[in-house]
C-alpha cells in the first residue's frame, strides 16, 4: 500500500501488518508440496498448525486454508 493509496486496510490486518495472511499463504504453499510428495507428515502439522489459531471469525485467508485442508486424507 502506497502512501497515495485511498484504500483502507481492515482492522485485523491493520493489527498483524498481514503477517497471518502471509502465513497461511506459506502454509497453504507447504500443503500443496506435501501433498504432491504424498507426506501425511506434511499435512499433520499443517492442521496442528491451523489449530493454533482460534478466531470467532477467522479471515478469508485462514478460512481457504482450512478449506484446502478438509477432506485431505495421507
Amino acid at each position: 500500500m502506497t502512501r497515495g493509496d485511498s484504500r483502507q486496510l481492515s482492522p485485523h490486518r491493520a493489527r498483524t501488518g498481514g503477517r497471518l495472511e502471509a502465513g497461511y499463504v506459506l502454509a497453504g504453499q507447504a500443503v500443496e508440496a506435501g501433498l504432491r510428495y504424498r507426506s501425511g507428515r506434511v499435512v499433520d502439522r499443517a492442521r496442528i498448525f491451523r489449530r493454533s489459531y482460534s478466531s470467532s471469525t477467522p479471515p478469508k485467508t485462514v478460512r481457504d486454508f482450512a478449506e484446502k485442508l478438509h477432506g485431505v486424507y495421507l
